[in-house]
This record gives C-alpha cells, structure tokens and sequence, in this order.
C-alpha cells in the first residue's frame, strides 16, 4: 500500500482544490436567497443569474486555455496556478462578501482555478497510478468535489435564512472565503514538494527516460527497479513512442470512437446532474422537508451528504465490478428510483412526506456511486499522451458549457410541480436508455497499464 499513499499525497493539492471549486458549484446549485440577503438587494435577476453563470464562465475560458498549453508547465506549476486563483477567490470573498462586483469577479476567476484542477489532476492520476488503484485515486477527486457541495450547502443554511430581512452576522460568501483562502494556500505550499512529475508527461514532452524512471521509482513507493515495474515502464515508453506517431488532433486516427463514447457518457451524466440538482430540486423541496418561519431548510445538506456518502461508497467498491456493470447498475438504479418518483407525482395528489425524499435520496446515491466516478475514469484513461489534454479539455468544455445552457433553461422556463414530474419521466427514461450504451460499449480497464486501457478504448476491445 505504500505506492497507493505515495499517490493519494501526490493528488492531496488537487483534492483540496477540488473541494474549494465543488463549494462554489454548490453556490450556484443551491443559489444564495435573494430576499434576507444584503447581498441581493439592489441587483437585478438577471444580475444574480449572471452571479450564478460566472464561475462556470471562468472554468469554460481557462480550459480553452489548458487545452493548448497543457505540456508547456510542469503538473507542479499548474496546480500552483490553479491554487494562486482560489487565494485571490478567498481573500476577496473574505473582505467583500457582499460586494457584487467583486463576488462575479472573483467567482471567474475560483473558475480559472477550478478549470485548472479538474483538468490536470485528472490527467496526471490517470498517468501516475498504478493500474490498481486508477479507479480509487479518481474516485477520491469525484468525492472532493462532492464533498465541497455538501459543505457549500452547510454553510449556507446557516449564514442565510429567507426569512429574515437582513443580513446575519457571517455571510456565506465569507463562509466560503474562510474555508477556501487556507485550504488554497496549503495546496500552494504543498504541491512543489508533493507533486512528482508524471513518467509518461516527462517520456512524451523532454524523451528524459532517467527522470521518468526515478519519478516513477518514488510514485511507487520503492527504493529500487523491480522486474514489475520495468515491466510498468516498457508500457510507458512505448506507449509514449506510438503518441509521437499521431496526430494530437482529437478527432483524427483512432481517436474518435474513445472522444465519441466518453463525450456521450459525459453529457448524459450532465443531463441527469443538471435536472436533479435545478429543476425537481426545486419543485420538490417543499414535499421533502417543512420549511418553519425560523427554521433552516436542511433539504439541500441532507441530500448532498447522502451524495458525498455514497461517493465515498464508491471509493471502496470501484474496482469489484467491471467498469460496464458498475455504470450500467448505477444507471438502471438511478432511473429507476427518478421513474418511480415521477410516477408517484403524476398520479398521487396527496404524496407521504417521506417517500419523495427516500425516492430521490436513493437515485442521487446511485448516481454517485457509479455514474459519476466511471465517467471521470473514462476520461482519465482513453487518450494517448499527445491527445489527452485537447481531448480531456474539449469534454470538460462541453460539459461546462452545458452546465450553463441548463442553467439557462432552468431560468427561463417555470418549474412546477405539474411539469416537473413529466420531465422526471422524460430524463429517467433517457438513464435507462444510455444504461444500455454504456453496459455494451465501456471496456473493462481494471487492472490495465496505460497502453493497454488507450487500446481498449481505441480498438473497442473488451
């Protein structure tokens, strides 16, 4: 286990920050209420809609960046870069919480950080772990965003309450603030001695094969060669040479059918993510829990605590089931449940108080537990080296852009409890659908070198 701590400290900056930019998704899941708010009086809706769309803005600008500039600067640079942005995030947060200009500011640029870390940490742990523990170290990442939702919605319950018609003594932007400003800082301190440069980075960018194979001697937590690691290593090189060969286009020889199947899961992951999270969360809140006149909605932690639990679920049981089974059980559960609840709506005037909650709490759980880990592993292993961060880049803009185009529609279209079971319906159905996509085309890469897991994906083979 020791190559597995090794690791786990080597991608401790990238969870921490992941966590920062998971608490600022929370922000614009759970929205800050507009009326007992000082920070919503004197903004219009479209102001604070603006407020909300910023930080995905941020994301989606700087990914287009990366995208070209990836193997320009060291892992260890990029995540300081992404950690500098959430320092500047905190430290405005914690001085102006209740300025607009400086929470739409400052929420870009937690976006610039928040890009960054999603597309580097992801890169570099599906070139640093060992085939074992690929699904695990992945896993971890997913959690530590979830994890900064579940806080975000904590934190806000407590500092915000709608009935109130003034501010309370700590606003949540500064809740925020507090948390991010020294989790940012430690992740700036830590990842110049923590971060070990990835074998197959160094192998593709400067051909140095004697740094590559000391980095990759430490990320396995050995004091010298073993025949399984050189075994590791020939993979690397080799799978380093063939990346030379092709076009870093990602739509070009070969590349297309992994961009394709991944892109697909991706975007049917959003669709559910994006539903649940805006449009029945909304309608639904008030059959979940009762809101008193003094009291907090704790609607939105509970569900979310219920996610990261069963995100931290799926750390244990990642790699037990192939990756196709683990997706494809994770869907049939997750549209089953959304199905069922749609169902319940349609049909039932007067619903139980507690079977709405149980029925959605169950569906999120499922969805994390397989949906989202399975989809981010995909993402980490399907390239070659001299496609990967065009290819992880373009994926993670589609879904960023998505996030604000559902956003966007959720704004403008009124959800009611009359539509909103028939959208339930609609959106489970499509789960199950993409259930079947996904049990007959992801690969099982339990296990894999990192040449083999590419060629999986490139040749569809299972």
């Amino acid at each position: 286990m020791a190559g597995f701590f090794k690791q786990l400290s080597c991608i401790l900056c990238s969870m921490m920050l992941l966590f920062c930019g998971g608490m600022h998704i929370g922000w614009s899941i759970m929205h800050l209420y507009m009326s007992g708010n000082r920070w919503a009086v004197g903004i219009s809706v479209d102001e604070f809609r603006f407020a909300i769309l910023s930080f995905f803005t941020g994301c989606g600008f700087i990914i287009l960046i990366v995208a070209g500039t990836k193997n320009l600067l060291p892992t260890r640079v990029w995540i300081m870069l992404s950690a500098f942005f959430f320092i500047i995030n905190g430290v405005f947060f914690i001085a102006m919480p209740t300025y607009y200009a400086a929470t739409v500011a400052t929420r870009i640029i937690a976006g610039f950080g928040h890009g960054i870390a999603h597309v580097v940490s992801i890169i570099y742990v599906g070139e640093i772990a060992s085939r074992n523990y690929r699904g695990k170290l992945v896993a971890i990442l997913v959690s530590s965003i979830i994890g900064g939702i579940a806080l975000f919605t904590i934190l806000s319950m407590v500092t915000t309450n709608p009935i109130f018609v003034v501010e309370p003594n700590m606003h949540a932007n500064r809740a925020i603030g507090i948390v991010i400003l020294p989790l940012a800082t430690f992740a700036l301190l830590c990842s110049w001695f923590l971060v070990v440069e990835s074998p197959i980075h160094t192998l593709t960018t400067s051909g140095n094969e004697s740094e590559a194979r000391s980095n990759l001697i430490k990320l396995r937590g050995l004091s010298m060669e073993s025949p399984s690691l050189m075994d590791e290593f020939e993979d690397m090189k080799t799978l380093a040479s063939e990346s030379e060969s092709l076009s870093p286009f990602f739509l070009s020889q070969g590349n297309f059918p992994p961009f394709q199947l991944v892109l697909l899961v991706k975007l049917a992951n959003l669709l559910f993510f994006n539903y649940s999270m805006n449009t029945a969360k909304m309608s639904l809140m008030s059959l979940m829990f009762t809101l008193g006149l003094f009291t907090h909605n704790w609607a939105p932690s509970i569900l979310m605590l219920s996610k990261f639990a069963g995100s931290l679920f799926a750390i244990l049981i990642i790699d037990l089931l192939p990756r196709r089974f683990m997706y494809g059980i994770s869907s049939t559960f997750t549209g089953t449940f959304m199905l069922a609840l749609g169902i319940i709506l349609a049909t039932y005037d007067v619903v139980a108080t507690w079977i709405p909650p149980f029925l959605y709490i169950v569906a999120e759980v499922f969805n994390t537990f397989g949906m989202l880990p399975v989809s981010e592993i995909m993402l980490s292993e399907a390239f070659p080296p001299k496609k990967r961060a065009l290819s992880v880049s373009s994926i993670l803009i589609c879904e960023y852009v998505g996030h604000m185009v559902v956003y966007i529609i959720y704004f403008n279209v009124p959800s009611t409890l009359t539509n909103t079971y028939i959208k339930t319906l609609v959106f489970s159905g499509v789960i199950l659908l993409k259930c079947l996509i996904a049990v007959l085309t992801i690969p099982d890469t339990r296990g894999k070198y990192p040449r083999e897991a590419v060629h999986m994906y490139m040749h569809k083979k299972k």
